[in-house]
């Protein structure tokens, strides 16, 4: 990305977007609102060595979810994320439900973050719509 640190041209990348965000040390938060989600909170933050850029929605934890409701959606996840433009339905390390859009081009320009920041959130109300929450 330039001289600046990735996280730092990400955010530049942002308001160049005229995309409002909050920044906490290394990681960028959106709001976001959806035709199915009203306060959605995206985040963007970077690996350690800045080589990734990770776009990210943490939804809920795989263990709040009903046992009897848990393997079709981890079915539903995987059929999303197999027809999803770029974003990963995924459980973390810690059982949580997160969907992802990552890339390693570390030369992006505002509108390819604009698209991944766009299939992310469109996939957001595909999640919901396969698991809704209020």
């Amino acid at each position: 990305m330039s001289e600046l640190g990735t996280i730092d041209q990400v955010a530049s990348l942002l308001e160049s977007l005229h995309i409002k965000f909050t920044r906490e040390e290394n990681v960028l938060m959106m709001r976001w609102s959806t035709e199915h989600i009203k306060n959605l909170k995206v985040r963007i933050t970077t690996n350690e060595d800045e080589s990734w850029v990770y776009i990210v929605y943490p939804f809920t934890n795989y263990n709040n979810v009903d046992e009897s409701k848990r393997a079709k959606l981890a079915y539903d996840m995987l059929r999303a994320s197999w027809e999803a433009n770029g974003v990963k339905f995924a459980i973390d390390d810690d059982d949580d439900i997160i969907l992802l859009a990552e890339t390693n081009d570390t030369d992006l320009t505002a509108e390819e973050m604009k698209t991944l920041i766009g299939h992310l959130v469109h996939a957001c109300d595909t999640l919901w719509e396969i698991y809704p929450r209020n």
